[in-house]
Order: structure tokens, then sequence, then C-alpha cells
């Protein structure tokens, strides 16, 4: 119990930060005053950004199917595999997307980064996946 009280006392310290450093709110004699308009901007800045992102990973995964359908096998099953798996972390970052949309600035930072880590995490794997395709179509060719 400790240590979980301990965990959100640091996190509202970050996200009290975050906050005071990105302008979404303002320290002075008569209080403190929050500029809910930045934080919007912020957001929606930020979750612009992923989404164009996500439409080129979905892009992205449709290339990687049509690309695995001249596999045989093994390799096939191990292609389709992967991409099943790609498929749930791309549902995920969906998910975090419209989750995003409707944060507060409570929870703006943790759905941020969780939602750049899926991000990084899709892209490596499509990347992967790709140059997998790719070996295996030049093996073919030889």
């Amino acid at each position: 119990m400790k240590k979980l009280l301990i965990f959100v006392l640091v996190l509202a310290v970050a996200v009290g930060v975050l906050g005071y450093w990105r302008g979404w709110f303002n320290v002075s004699r008569e209080g403190v005053q929050v500029d809910a308009e930045k934080f919007k901007k912020d957001r929606d800045d930020f979750s612009k950004t992923v989404s164009e992102k996500a439409k080129v990973v979905k892009n992205k995964f449709a290339n990687l199917w049509k690309k695995s359908e001249g596999l045989k096998g093994d390799e096939k099953v191990q292609a389709e595999k992967e991409l099943a798996e790609l498929e749930k972390k791309h549902e995920k970052l969906v998910s975090q997307l419209k989750e995003l949309d409707d944060a507060g600035q409570d929870r703006f930072e943790s759905i941020k980064q969780d939602l750049s880590r899926t991000l990084e995490e899709v892209e490596k794997k499509m990347q992967d996946l790709t140059n997998k395709l790719e070996k295996g179509k030049g093996n073919d060719s030889e």
C-alpha cells in the first residue's frame, strides 16, 4: 500500500511539473490559474500526430498482408501469426487514441507515454516483418 501511495505521489508531481513546463497552468500570488486551452491544444496536436502515424501503420499493415500472400508452408503460418499479433497492437493503438481524446490533464501524460511506446513497438515489429518478407521473397527468386 505504501508503494502505491508513493507511486501516486510521484505521478502527481510529474504531471504537475509537466503541466507547469508546458504552460497548462501558472502559479502567482492570486493562486493557480489553469490554461485549459493550452492543454487542449497540446492534447489535440499530439492526437493528430499519432492519428496520422496510425493511418500510415494501417496502410503498411495492408501491404504486409499482400506480401504474405505468396508465402507457403511454415513461412506463411509464421507471417500470419505475426500479422495477427500486429493487428492486436494496432487495435490497442486505436483504443488508446480514443482514450486520449477523453483524457483530462491528470491522465494525459501516462496515456501519451503508453501511446508512444505502443506506436514504437508496432513500427519496429512492422519493420522486422517487412524485412523478413523481403528476405523470404529474395530466397524464392534465387
